[in-house]
């Protein structure tokens, strides 16, 4: 029993958590982990037999001072214990196929083997104190000039966290986001930095989460492996003022107020829509970001929140509607819940005869067809070249763009 307590501390550092992590996990505190480890005082049986399901390992392997590498960690039990005031179950198979995706995905990555570029550290200096309004702001400028955004919209936020080598994955998490969470962030020992996007929620909400989310990885990684977004800590407000900012730079609806004709101070809906739009965020998070910029006031807010059918304005004023605007529908996302890396890399296993169409299916959870047009084959029956892409095809030939 006199290694116990140093087996702890490998176990811990093989499974790659920190005693925080640990202590969040259990319900104890920081100081006690450390206190078992140190040998000042030791867990009971519940709480070893807690630490080795967490640790990967069996609890004979931590008493006899084995070592050996993790099977397995509890990770999505971890994860419910760890969301702050989080008791709704309906969350729990959702943050189960997640981690059970990222199993799979670094699996998938030895078999081809091609390795998963997933960030490992983030590239931006982040110092919990400076941790207010304006840094979070400051911060999210800082990630758009790192990657060379701009201020205007972000049309594809899964190729901005593709050039940031973040992982993205959706799956249902519940509706009620007063007890589901609307995400969550992992760094996996073996993808790295993941972020997961409830699908129970409108597309412009789920843009704001993949936002909040890439907050956590960058400036929450290095205080914790892994963040349930539920709840109003501190660290959740920093997210959301990052992801506000992020998704609609001050400066960029300026511009766009100005180049658009519409006034500097909005108290029309219709002008408020058309920033929205611009922007591709959801009703609310347009409302927030324009009242926190004093582009509405507090009242024009409060009127525009309750009395406004923002999907039907924006329909009459010609914009598309997403079906998924009025309601949500994870069963037709199959193929899109998956980062396009993983895709690519499932493709390559099939192709190159790693995998047969088949059991590509069934290690994905997909179908034959969905297979068989991530391999990019003509369905049987398939219609030929419409005559507009014949002829765009025809034009590009004849006027030897090609070489």
């Amino acid at each position: 029993m006199s290694d116990l307590h140093p087996a702890l501390a490998r176990a811990r550092e093989r499974a790659r958590y920190s005693q925080d992590d640990v202590g969040a996990a259990l319900g104890v505190s920081r100081a006690m982990v450390s206190y078992w480890e140190a040998g000042s005082r030791s867990p009971n049986d519940r709480q070893l037999s807690a630490l080795a399901r967490l640790y990967g390992v069996q609890p004979l392997d931590i008493i006899e001072g084995r070592n050996v590498e993790p099977a397995g960690a509890d990770v999505t039990g971890m994860l419910l214990r760890g969301a702050e005031g989080l008791e709704d179950p309906v969350s729990a198979p959702g943050l189960q196929e997640f981690v059970q995706f990222l199993e799979r995905y670094a699996e998938l990555s030895r078999l081809v083997g091609a390795p998963i570029r997933g960030l490992e550290h983030s590239p931006f200096v982040f110092r919990p104190k400076f941790s207010q309004k304006d840094d979070a702001r400051r911060k999210a400028e800082e990630v758009r000039a790192y990657l060379g955004m701009g201020t205007g919209p972000l049309s594809d936020l899964d190729a901005v966290c593709e050039m940031l080598g973040i992982t993205v994955y959706r799956a249902p998490l519940g509706s009620d986001l007063r007890q589901s969470p609307s995400g969550a962030f992992l760094n996996h020992p073996e993808v790295r930095f993941s972020i997961l996007v409830n699908l129970d929620m409108t597309p412009g909400r789920r843009r704001f989460t993949v936002g909040h989310e890439i907050a956590h990885a960058l400036f929450h990684s290095d205080e914790r492996n892994w963040v349930v977004s539920y709840g109003t800590s501190p660290r959740e407000t920093f997210a959301d003022e990052f992801a506000g900012e992020f998704l609609m730079p001050s400066e960029g609806v300026r511009r766009f107020q100005e180049e658009a004709g519409l006034p500097p101070r909005l108290t029309d809906p219709v002008d408020v829509v058309h920033v929205q739009r611009f922007f591709q965020v959801s009703w609310p998070t347009a409302l927030v970001r324009l009242r926190q910029m004093n582009t509405i006031t507090q009242k024009s807010y409060a009127a525009m929140k309750t009395a406004v059918r923002p999907v039907a304005l924006a329909r009459s004023l010609g914009y598309s509607i997403h079906p998924e605007e009025y309601a949500q529908d994870a069963e037709v996302w199959r193929i899109r819940r998956f980062p396009r890396p993983f895709l690519r890399m499932l493709r390559e296993a099939v192709v190159t005869g790693v995998m047969s169409p088949p059991t590509a299916a069934s290690f994905a959870g997909l179908a034959i067809p969905d297979i068989v047009q991530i391999l990019g084959q003509p369905e049987t029956g398939a219609e030929p070249l419409s005559d507009e892409v014949a002829t765009e095809f025809l034009e590009f030939e004849e006027t030897g763009v090609i070489g």
